[in-house]
C-alpha cells in the first residue's frame, strides 16, 4: 500500500536580543506556501524541503503539502506569525488526517515567539495532542538545523528528530533525505524510543565548525556509535542557537532507537564528557584589528571575519565595526557588503556612472557602530537576483538556490567596493559578489559577515582569515550578552580548565 505523509515546514532561528520583532511580512518575503505550491517552489533547489519531496517522489509516497514558512534569522517572531501557520496547518491536517500514514516536518529547532519560548516544542505538542484526539497513531519525524536548541517537549512529542551534520550546513538537504529514511523504516517498523540529554554549555557560533573540535571529535564519536549499534536508528549533536535567551538554549543530544533507553542514554553521557574534554577551542578568542593588519603580508585576499555582525545568526547586516576602522587605517582593495536599503534608494536615484557622498551602514540599531561617510562611484545597479554556485552550500540551507537580495547597489572609490543590499544576505556563496560585478579574487581585504557559514565559499579563495573582535550582537564573547533566563548554563571558558 502506498504511504500518504503530511509534510509542512516552519523555519526560523530566532535572536532574542535583537530589538526588531520578526513579523509576517519576514516570512512572505522568503517562503509562505500553501498546498501545492510547497512542491511547486522547492522543486530542484538544494533545500531540505526539495530533499524530502525527491525521497518521496522515488518511494511513490502520496503528499499531502500543509503550509510552509521561512525567514531570515532576527529577532522575536511575533505571535501572529506562529498563530498564522498553526490555523493553516491544523486546517490542513483536520481535511487530510484519515488518510494519513506519517507526519513529516521541516524545523530549524530555534525559533522563539513571544507566546512561548519553545515554538517547536509547542507545536509538536498541538500536533500529538491533535492525533491523541482522533485516536490516530502516526510516527512524526522532522529533520532539524544543526543549531536547533532543543527541549525534552519537542522529543517526548515526535517519532524521531534527524539534525544536519554539517556547519557550514552543505548537507542540509541530504540530512532531510536522511530524516526520510528514517521515517521509511518507522513506518515498516513503528517501535521505537527518543532519549534526550541536554547539556550545560552554551558555544558560540564560531566554536561550532564541524571540521574543528569540539563538533568534530563530538560528531565522530557519535557515527562511531550509531555504526556500532544496529539498534541505534540516530545520534543527533545539536550545537544549539547561543544568541536565544531561553532555558533551553545550548548543546545537545538525542538518539533514537530499538534498544534500551539506558543504553542510550549512556551512549549520550559518554557523548557529553567527549564536548568537555574539548572545550578549550569551544570559546574561540578574536583579534583585534590592529593586530591583524600588522600580521598580513603580501598574500591576498585577506578575511576579515566579523562574527559579531553574523548576519546568518539574525544580526543587521549593517555593521561598521571592522569597516570604520579599516577604512581609518588608508588601505585599499577592500570589498565588503551592507544591508543598507536607504543607502540602495539613493544609489538609485543618482544613476550608474554618478559620483555620490553616503553615510553608510549602523541604520538598524545602536549596536553595530556608527554609520560611516563613503565617497565614491555607482558602478552598478540590480534587481539583486542571483543563482548559488553551490547549490548545496549554507545558504541553500535557509533559502534554497535562488536567491534575492532585493535591489543592490555597489559604489566604488579607490579604498573599498562596498556591495548595498536591500535584504540582508549571508555571505554563503561567492555568487553573491560576482553576480554583482565583483570579482572577491581581487581583492586584498574582504570583509566577511558570519561565523562559520562563509568557509566553504571563501576559504578557497583566501590567503588568510581572522576573526575581529568587533561591536555586535553575534559577539563570541557571550559574556557581554545579557541572559536572564539561561539558569546556570556555561557561556565561556570555565576558569581552571
Amino acid at each position: 500500500m502506498t504511504p500518504t505523509v503530511f509534510v509542512a515546514g516552519l523555519f526560523h532561528e530566532t535572536h532574542t536580543f535583537l530589538h526588531e520583532r520578526t513579523g509576517m511580512d519576514s516570512f512572505r518575503k522568503m517562503a509562505l506556501f500553501h498546498g501545492r505550491d510547497i512542491i511547486a517552489n522547492n522543486d530542484d533547489n538544494g533545500s531540505p524541503m526539495d530533499g524530502f519531496l525527491w525521497y518521496a517522489r522515488e518511494r511513490g509516497w502520496q503528499v499531502v503539502p500543509g503550509i510552509q514558512m521561512a525567514a531570515m534569522p532576527s529577532g522575536m517572531v511575533e505571535e501572529e506569525v506562529y498563530n498564522y501557520f498553526r490555523a493553516h496547518f491544523f486546517a490542513a491536517l483536520e481535511k487530510s488526517w484519515p488518510s494519513l500514514d506519517a507526519v513529516y516536518l521541516v524545523l530549524h529547532g530555534a525559533m522563539v515567539s513571544e507566546g512561548t519560548p519553545d515554538a517547536e516544542g509547542r507545536l509538536l505538542e498541538e500536533l500529538q495532542h491533535f492525533l491523541d484526539a482522533r485516536g490516530k497513531q502516526i510516527p512524526v519525524v522532522a529533520v532539524l538545523d544543526l543549531h536547533a536548541n532543543v527541549s525534552q517537549q519537542m522529543v517526548s512529542n515526535s517519532t524521531c528528530l534527524y539534525a544536519y551534520r554539517k556547519n557550514p550546513h552543505t548537507d542540509a538537504r541530504e540530512a532531510a533525505i536522511k530524516a526520510a529514511v528514517l521515517l521509511h523504516e518507522i513506518m515498516l517498523e513503528p517501535a521505537v524510543r527518543q532519549v534526550f540529554r541536554a547539556t550545560p554549555y552554551i558555544i558560540p557560533p564560531a566554536g561550532l565548525g564541524t571540521d574543528a573540535d569540539p563538533m568534530r571529535a563530538v560528531l565522530r564519536k557519535a557515527a562511531a556509535m550509531e555504526a556500532a549499534s544496529p539498534e541505534i536508528l540516530c545520534i543527533n549533536v545539536m550545537a544549539g542557537f547561543a544568541y536565544a535567551d531561553i532555558a533551553d538554549c545550548g548543546v545537545s543530544f538525542t538518539c533514537c532507537t530499538r534498544g534500551s533507553a539506558e543504553k542510550a542514554d549512556a551512549c549520550l553521557a559518554e557523548l557529553e564528557r567527549e564536548l568537555a574534554q574539548h572545550l578549550q577551542a569551544a570559546y574561540p578568542e578574536e583579534n583585534r584589528l590592529e593586530e591583524v593588519l600588522a600580521l598580513t603580508g603580501k598574500q591576498t585576499p585577506v578575511l576579515l571575519i566579523e562574527a559579531a555582525d553574523n548576519i546568518g545568526g539574525g544580526t543587521p547586516g549593517d555593521g561598521t565595526g571592522v569597516l570604520a576602522p579599516l577604512l581609518a587605517t588608508g588601505r585599499n582593495g577592500i570589498v565588503a557588503v551592507l544591508n543598507d536599503a536607504v543607502a540602495v534608494q539613493a544609489c538609485v536615484a543618482a544613476g550608474i556612472g554618478a559620483n555620490i557622498a553616503l553615510l553608510i551602514g549602523a541604520k538598524t540599531d545602536a549596536f553595530h557602530g556608527e554609520p560611516v561617510k563613503f565617497e565614491g562611484t555607482v558602478k552598478n545597479l540590480t534587481d539583486g537576483r542571483f543563482e548559488l554556485e553551490n547549490k548545496n552550500s549554507h545558504l541553500a540551507s535557509i533559502m534554497g538556490s535562488h536567491v534575492n537580495m532585493g535591489t543592490c547597489a555597489v559604489i566604488s572609490n579607490g579604498q573599498a567596493t562596498i556591495l548595498l543590499t536591500t535584504c540582508k544576505t549571508p555571505p554563503m556563496d561567492l555568487g553573491q559578489l560576482r553576480s554583482q560585478g565583483i570579482a572577491p579574487e581581487a581583492a586584498r581585504y574582504i570583509i566577511v559577515k558570519a561565523a562559520v557559514s562563509h568557509k566553504q565559499a571563501y576559504d578557497p579563495v583566501a590567503a588568510a582569515a581572522f576573526y575581529i573582535d568587533s561591536p555586535g550582537l553575534c559577539t563570541s564573547n557571550l559574556t557581554r550578552l545579557p541572559y536572564r533566563h539561561i539558569g546556570n548554563k556555561i557561556i565561556s571558558m570555565p576558569a581552571g580548565t
